[in-house]
Order: structure tokens, then sequence, then C-alpha cells
């Protein structure tokens, strides 16, 4: 998924994987910048539809869910991931 840093929206990356060692943590890639562990309040999210949204706020309106392990988040993919909260 295509993420950036709210302060500095020049600095796109891309995450799907919980940072398992913090709370409210991701890991993000950036291009040309390797990876590093961000909270999950400094960044905007890109959701299909609905352009870029705070990536905390995306979780609660249940844009963005984890699996069931809580180790990758993504988009919903059916009706019923999204009533779950969670991807088997």
């Amino acid at each position: 998924m295509k993420v950036r840093l709210k302060d500095f929206p020049e600095a796109v990356g891309s995450s799907m994987d919980f940072n398992t060692h913090a709370l409210a943590e991701v890991i993000v890639g950036f291009e040309g910048h390797g990876q590093d562990s961000v909270s999950v309040l400094d960044l905007e999210v890109w959701i299909e539809g609905l352009g870029w949204k705070d990536m905390s706020r995306a979780f609660r309106d249940r844009d963005l869910i984890p699996d069931n392990h809580n180790r990758w988040f993504g988009e919903p993919r059916t009706c019923e991931d999204i009533e779950r909260g969670y991807f088997k």
C-alpha cells in the first residue's frame, strides 16, 4: 500500500507490515532511503476510491484491517472481512 508522512507529503513509501516489536507502528519502505518503523499516527494511506486518508482513521473506519495474526494489513477484500474486522 502507498503511504506518506503527514509532515512531509513528498516522502511516499509502501507498507503492509506491522512492527511486531512496537505498538501502533508499521514498517515503511521509502524508495532510495531504506526502511523505517513509523507510527500510524504520522502516516496517511492511499485508499482506492477515497484518496489519501489518515492511517489511524482508516483503521477506525475499517478501510484498512489487519490479518488475524496482526502481522500485516490491507484493504478488506469482502464484506465478511469488514464485518469480522480482520483477514482470515
